[in-house]
């Protein structure tokens, strides 16, 4: 007994320590975001002497953020989205019917791990540029779901492979097609960890730079990333507005967290669950 109350305490103090690294940070630039420059230059970790949001002001007027949170959530929706329709039907198809090359397929979608973002940035970038597809949010969504594909689907497999065989069954001796299947059998079931592949493409998708840096060069285009990144090398000599920008690029990511946190939690952990 005593050495449970010891193991627990043990890693009660781990998940205490883990928590403060990973909200230290957060809570400095939250308070130094309200700070003035002068101040934050003093002491980084001090308190407000009052409550100031003119660095919001400031970085959200000239960091352009209106255009650049419209481009992003956007393209962010429209991708998880696509990706949901598309790697939801290829899982599908794959685990859960008689699917030709069911080992090929699976290695397919699993090798796009292996290969590096740069690796294809040229060859895209050609293609793009001959297709007219470059600064595009179309360009951008194509691109988003390829890249998130591969994960999805190992994470997706992992949940479809512990599903009742059953249910199918007793599916398709009634009558039912696959897509009746998949629309009243397998989507109830599915529904949290279809969340967590919504949250996990969105957040990938607005935290997105390399591609974004690459193909979108107008500057109506620029996406949250982008326009932090542009921000912060104008203004990098005022902390005051590169924290109040750096809270403004993530707090849409923050807000959907908070908001489905538990279907987000349920999702990741409903794959370990056999039928």
């Amino acid at each position: 007994m005593k050495k449970k109350r010891r193991n627990r305490r043990l890693l009660t103090a781990l998940a205490m320590i883990i928590t403060a690294i990973h909200v230290i940070p957060l809570v400095t630039i939250l308070i130094n975001s309200i700070r003035e420059n002068q101040d934050i230059s003093l002491s980084m970790l001090g308190l407000p002497k009052a409550l100031d949001f003119g660095n919001y002001i400031y970085a959200w007027t000239k960091g352009e953020y209106a255009s650049a949170y419209v481009n992003s959530l956007l393209i962010g929706v429209c991708t998880a989205a696509a990706e949901l329709f598309v790697i939801g039907f290829a899982v599908y198809g794959i685990q859960k019917t008689n699917c030709y090359f069911k080992k090929f397929f699976s290695t397919y979608f699993v090798a796009g791990l292996a290969i590096p973002s740069f690796a294809i940035l040229v060859p895209l970038f050609s293609f793009y540029n001959k297709a007219g597809l470059l600064n595009t949010k179309l360009g951008m969504i194509i691109i988003y779901v390829a890249i998130n594909m591969s994960f999805n689907y190992m994470f997706l497999s992992a949940f479809f492979e512990g599903m009742s065989k059953e249910l199918d069954e007793a599916a398709r001796i009634d009558g039912a097609t696959e897509m009746q299947n998949f629309i009243y059998n397998v989507l109830p079931l599915a529904k949290p960890i279809f969340t967590s592949v919504i949250l996990i493409t969105f957040v990938n998708t607005w935290n997105e730079f390399l591609f974004s840096n690459v193909f979108l060069q107008q500057n109506d285009m620029r996406t949250v990333s982008l326009r932090f990144y542009n921000f912060v090398g104008k203004m990098s000599i005022n902390y005051g507005y590169v924290y109040a920008a750096a809270i403004i690029s993530i707090l849409p990511v923050v807000i959907i967290y908070m908001a489905t946190q538990n279907k987000f939690i349920e999702g990741m952990t409903v794959g370990s669950v056999k039928g």
